[in-house]
């Protein structure tokens, strides 16, 4: 039962966040927000799944004008996917947060996300990702009043939409390019220049984007191309198309319930209407539009608003009027001043917060790593030799008894191989301690080159040494053990003290079924002093059966 409820949970969440989807796709972006928030109150949603709430929370607050709430969750997403490597992901959140930081001009930032947008879609190869990146790219440089460049980078998003062969994609690479071109013209109509080129550009493939709108069935996509159309019209000065172009638009956003859109396109009419020459309707119609509680919600409107009738007033002698009107102007500018600043400082201090959060998880993290590696070398210098770097005692009790386990679960031969050099006394007393310990270190080395990384040697105390010998038997230890010898006995010892010479003894023992670990080293150490009394620079073998033999007849 447990399993069915918690998959039935499951289901609700990833329902709730496909709706929150489609009301993005839709421009349902008030409905779109409850249901992305009902995921992040939901204590059963995932961390993949918060996340995801929290990507579509900051599209659908960035569409309602909360850039503060939309940044913040946009970080919190993006934190989440970068510590999970979706760099699929992580492209998009860079995308609309390159959206929310253009839009309050904070232009560097923007571009900061936007590269890492297109960064991560090539990174993961996918085109869908790197044409929204172009796109959004191209309408950052625009804001940064980088006409070539936007435009550059927004015919490299068209060409790259074209191999897509996806609705939303081919709609917004023509609209955006289209608004882009309306940009470029507006800024020279502002200069006094004829514009004429750019929005013709611009008016051609914003038909072409309202065709596409209406093949695919999308009121969102076609009410926004009327808008531009109806723009690009006025600038062309084309009236009647344009009055008809806002229309349709305006009746597909009311259709729809796409306030913002209805309420942009109803200043644009009165701008047509006041173009036209017919100023008392045109100023009937802001009147009209300034009466409207919702225009209270668009500050950029509202100074349009005040600043046409300030001038049309103005125009017609209505001086009163006109300086009520210009009062109001300065007093929503200076507002809009004023929240602008505190939104970018805000956002600002979010993204702040946010990366000071992740950087003391890190530092966390790090000093975790550094106090666990600290911790790993201290435990191997308590097992470590520090002269030879072998094994010491420590590292013998540690590392013996799971091999003789080992040996006995895989029915494999050990064989322990005591190493003396032989007279180290003299070595000390006529060379000297300093010699005394190159020549451990250097016997050490030699040691290194008979053993494999799953045998085993220490240094029992001072000239002493213990080989261990893995899943192997007596004669393959011997084999190793007379290179050892060889090695040692043709070093070239007078290059470190003239007349110096070394050799060392061996005491080899295996293993036997059921032997204790003590008798068997004590085998081993008995083989040695055998070594050891029959001449030295030898091996004596010892049999778990207590027989010893002469080295020359097991090899």
């Amino acid at each position: 039962m447990l399993g069915t409820y918690v998959a039935g949970v499951g289901a609700a969440i990833e329902e709730l966040l496909a709706q929150s989807q489609r009301a993005a796709d839709s421009g349902q972006h008030r409905q779109g927000a409850q249901q992305a928030e009902a995921v992040l109150a939901d204590q059963t949603a995932t961390d993949r799944q918060l996340a995801n709430a929290r990507e579509l929370l900051m599209l659908h607050r960035l569409r309602l004008g909360d850039y503060r709430t939309s940044v913040q969750q946009g970080l919190l997403a993006l934190e989440y996917y970068t510590a999970h490597g979706d760099l699929l992901a992580q492209s998009k959140v860079h995308c609309t947060l390159a959206l929310a930081f253009s839009d309050t001009a904070l232009n560097e930032t923007a571009l900061h996300h936007v590269l890492g947008a297109r960064e991560t879609a090539r990174a993961c190869g996918n085109p869908t990702a790197e044409f929204w990146a172009l796109t959004r790219l191209s309408l950052v440089h625009g804001a940064m009043d980088d006409a070539v460049r936007a435009e550059d980078l927004g015919k490299q998003a068209l060409a790259l939409a074209l191999t897509l062969h996806k609705p939303e994609t081919s709609f917004v690479a023509v609209n955006n390019l289209g608004d882009t071109y309306l940009a470029i013209g507006r800024a020279m109509l502002a200069r006094g220049e004829d514009a004429s080129e750019p929005l013709n550009a611009g008016l051609v493939l914003m038909r072409q984007a309202a065709s596409l709108a209406q093949l695919h069935e999308n009121p969102f996509h076609e009410a926004i191309a009327r808008t531009n159309l109806l723009s690009l019209l006025v600038g062309l000065g084309q009236h009647d198309e344009a009055r008809d172009q806002g229309l349709q638009g305006k009746a597909l956003s009311k259709t729809h319930g796409y306030r913002s859109l209805e309420i942009d396109i109803d200043a644009q009419l009165a701008e047509l209407a006041r173009a036209a020459g017919h100023l008392d309707e045109a100023t009937a119609m802001m009147e009209a539009q300034l009466a409207n509680p919702d225009v209270d919600d668009e500050p950029a409107l509202l100074a349009k608003l005040h600043r046409s009738l300030f001038e049309m007033h103005k125009a017609g002698g209505r001086y009163a009027r006109a300086l009520a009107h210009h009062e109001q102007l300065h007093e929503v500018t200076l507002q809009m001043t004023v929240q602008t600043a505190g939104l970018q400082s805000q956002m600002l201090i979010n993204t702040i917060e946010i990366e000071q959060a992740r950087h003391e998880v890190e530092k966390s993290k790090v000093e975790v790593r550094v106090e666990r590696l600290r911790a790993e070398k201290l435990f191997d210098e308590a097992h470590t030799d520090p002269l030879t770097q072998l094994a010491n005692r420590r590292g013998l009790d540690r590392e013996l008894p799971w091999m003789v386990r080992g040996a006995h679960t895989e029915t494999q031969q050990l064989c322990a191989a005591m190493i003396d050099l032989d007279q180290f006394k003299r070595v000390n007393d006529e060379h000297g301690h300093a010699t005394g310990d190159e020549v451990l270190t250097i016997t050490a080395a030699m040691l290194r080159t008979i053993t494999r990384s799953a045998d085993l040697a220490v240094r029992v105390g001072g000239e002493e040494f213990l080989i261990v010998f893995a899943d192997t038997n007596l004669v393959e230890a011997g084999i190793a053990c007379e290179r050892l010898l060889s090695a040692v006995r043709n070093h070239e010892w007078h290059s470190i003290a003239p007349g110096l010479e070394c050799t060392v003894s061996v005491g080899l023992a295996a293993l036997g079924n059921e032997e204790s670990v003590p008798d068997w080293l004590a085998r081993a150490d008995a083989a040695l002093y055998e070594a050891k009394r029959t001449g030295r620079d030898r091996i004596h073998f010892d049999s778990p059966d207590g027989s010893s033999a002469n080295p020359s007849l097991l090899l």
